[in-house]
């Protein structure tokens, strides 16, 4: 049988933690949309398909090893973030058909975020046909559309990596030379590789969550170690924050709900599409609506909790003194404090579904040991 108070601080560091990983998540999204996230995510997908890896090569020996193998991986994702088309002379050239070109929003961010499988199958036809007619004519019969296809990739007009060329010659022989069937191996294809760049970018997400999380528990002083310790001394805080978070579920219910539908989080953790990248349909006003309102809830859990890096003044020995930065008691020892936001940060790469499901159990498990000890 489990105390309540074993309960009401697990609530209480639950409900923390559903909070700030709410902020985190919105931080993340603005980050995201900033940084035209996505639709990189989507070039690097698109760069994995159709350029195959033309750097599994360079420094063989050196790239069996992670250590090394993440340095010279983060060094070519800087390069790509400002050449995404460098050395991918056929990716500059899908996204340059208008098939793709005319999907980007605007000028800022002309690649898409999205690319649904028929339009990949549809510009991946335009250009081995339009690759074919662009060759000197000749005194034949004009061939069909079959002919066409299959003189490109024989010739390998496009001038596409031996791996993407080899892949695509035998799509098209096990669709038999039929141009509708070859669309639908080139869509198989597509969504097969999408899956996978969905999983990146929800790692790359996770990695940004870690790092977010660190910033916030700093920045809001969010001290794992030190909450836990004043939710077990301090009775009334305890109640508090427990009444707190129950006033606030019913919104998070909403707010998590909508990051979820919206595709911004995923019950796993963070992002996750099966079909392909991802659509947002959240504007940023309802982003920064729902940011306004978790800062004044952190706002809230910080004054219920006493945690403060301000300043505060002192008058416990009969004068006042003006004293600065960790002012609660349980925040004396700073390696304490720094193991309590990496506690923090760690918690808050697990994602506010995470929490929010977590939360509900407990509160289930709650009201069934009240039930059990009741009379």
């Amino acid at each position: 049988m489990f105390s309540n108070l074993a309960i009401d601080v697990a609530l209480g560091l639950i409900f923390i933690y559903l909070l700030y990983s709410l902020l985190a998540s919105v931080v993340q999204e603005f980050i995201a949309r900033m940084l035209n996230a996505r639709a990189r995510g989507l070039t690097k997908g698109l760069r994995r398909l159709l350029e195959g890896d033309p750097r599994r090569r360079d420094h063989r020996w050196f790239r069996r090893f992670t250590f090394f193998n993440w340095f010279y991986e983060l060094g070519w994702s800087i390069i790509y973030f400002f050449a995404p088309f460098k050395g991918s002379p056929f990716l500059e050239k899908f996204y340059d058909s208008p098939s793709i070109r005319h999907l980007g929003e605007n000028t800022a961010a002309s690649r898409p975020a999205y690319i649904s499988p028929s339009i990949f199958s549809q510009a991946i036809i335009h250009l081995l046909r339009s690759s074919y007619k662009a060759q000197p004519p000749t005194t034949a019969a004009s061939p069909g559309d079959p002919e066409m296809i299959y003189t490109a990739l024989r010739d390998n007009y496009l001038h596409l990596a031996p791996d993407t060329l080899e892949h695509l010659q035998q799509l098209f022989d096990d669709a038999a030379h039929d141009i509708k069937a070859f669309r639908v191996e080139l869509e198989g294809w597509f969504n097969e590789t999408m899956t996978r760049a969905s999983g990146w970018y929800r790692k790359q997400t996770q990695t940004w969550l870690l790092c977010l999380g660190m910033v916030i528990a700093a920045v809001f002083n969010v001290d794992s170690i030190a909450i836990a310790r004043i939710l077990m001394k301090d009775k009334n805080v305890r109640t508090q924050l427990v009444q707190l978070a129950a006033s606030r579920v019913p919104a998070y219910t909403a707010v998590t709900d909508t990051l979820i539908s919206k595709h911004l989080v995923h019950k796993d953790s963070s992002f996750y599409r099966a079909d392909t990248s991802l659509r947002v349909f959240v504007n940023d006003t309802s982003l920064i609506g729902i940011y306004a309102t978790l800062r004044n809830d952190a706002g809230d859990a910080r004054n219920v909790l006493g945690i403060s890096r301000g300043c505060v003044a002192d008058s416990s020995n009969g004068q006042v003194t003006i004293r600065c930065g960790f002012t609660h008691p349980l925040q004396q020892n700073k390696r304490l404090v720094w193991a309590g936001w990496a506690l923090t940060a760690l918690a808050l790469s697990l994602g506010a579904p995470f929490w929010f499901d977590l939360l509900g159990k407990i509160v289930k498990f709650s009201k069934e040991q009240r039930t059990q000890g009741a009379p």
